[in-house]
């Protein structure tokens, strides 16, 4: 058993706590925001890997988390349920490297792809509602003893002598471990109500992507994916693109009103760093930052791997 510090409160920092606690470890987290504040809280939470590197570890990461969501789905609380999920592509044999994570999948016939594109999948992902899930996580969490403590730390070293630390700082790694690998990618979602779609739609086709992912009581409607670009604020111009989109290809939506704009910094790496580390200092750490667009498709295989690495290298 060692006592653990998870550095951040997103999806990566609370799925990794939750595991660490379940082998027996004492853990804590800090985190510079709450959790229903940090980047996680503003992703659409669908299952689906995108913008994470490399492949072959994200397959594995994937196929794991996807398997941990189903089995979570099962409690109602949680907000994660499953979704059919249609994703269209702009040519007739597109390369799907993860497909064959998702058991349900099937690629649709001619006649039963949408106009105007050449190609499509249909499948069933879990699908998180943040607004819930994160807070359930978090319920988890404090229940079996875990405390959250709101500090930034700005220096590895900063952390108690003793612990292992386990790095899920995101976009944070930036600063906090001088890795200027780590890079933004902004992403912009609406929140809809007053309309239902009886599936997810994805198409990432063009420049942004265009989805649409029915929650529990509402739908998320997106999106961006700008590169180097660190603005928080709502763009007009981006929210009037999202919407044109959604109307385009589902003009039911247009009796829907718009109840929320979010904006998130997804924290892409060319390669997911998940990784141990010896300070100079002799502090242990579990580096696991640069997940891109697929925290939540990613997160439970992640922190599996490491509790893996933590009880391996214990003593």
């Amino acid at each position: 058993m060692a006592d653990v510090l998870v550095l951040g409160a997103g999806i990566l920092g609370l799925s990794c706590a939750i595991t660490l606690q379940e082998r027996g470890h004492r853990v804590q987290i800090w985190t510079r925001d709450d959790p229903l504040q940090t980047t996680s809280a503003v992703a659409a939470a669908i299952w689906l890997p995108y913008l994470a590197e490399p492949r072959a570890r994200v397959l594995g990461w994937s196929a794991t988390t996807f398997a941990t969501l189903l089995r979570q789905a099962e409690d109602p609380a949680s907000g994660v349920r499953s979704v059919r999920t249609i994703e269209v592509y702009d040519h007739s044999d597109p390369e799907v490297w993860w497909l064959s994570a998702v058991p349900s999948a099937r690629r649709l016939p001619a006649d039963e792809v949408p106009a105007p594109f050449h190609s499509a999948i249909e499948l069933t992902v879990p699908l998180c509602d943040t607004t819930r899930y994160l807070p359930w996580l978090v319920a988890r969490f404090a229940a079996a003893g875990g405390r959250i403590e709101r500090r930034e730390v700005h220096q590895l070293d900063e952390t108690p002598a003793g612990h292992v630390t386990v790095n899920c700082t995101g976009l944070g790694a930036r600063t906090l471990c001088q890795d200027t690998s780590v890079r933004p990618v902004r992403g912009q979602v609406l929140k809809l109500r007053g309309v239902r779609l009886d599936h997810a739609w994805i198409d990432d086709t063009t420049e942004n992507p265009i989805y649409m992912l029915p929650r529990i009581d509402d739908l998320v409607v997106g999106g961006t994916a700008q590169r180097d670009s660190e603005n928080l604020r709502e763009d007009p111009a981006d929210t009037a693109r999202i919407l044109a989109d959604a109307h385009r290809r589902f003009p039911q939506l247009r009796g829907a009103h718009v109840t929320a704009v979010a904006v998130g910094l997804r924290p892409y790496r060319d390669a997911i760093r998940l990784e141990p580390e010896v300070l100079p200092s002799g502090r242990r750490v579990v580096h696991n930052y640069g997940h891109g667009g697929s925290g939540f498709t990613l997160a439970w295989g992640c922190a599996d791997e490491v509790a893996q690495i933590l009880d391996s290298t214990a003593g």
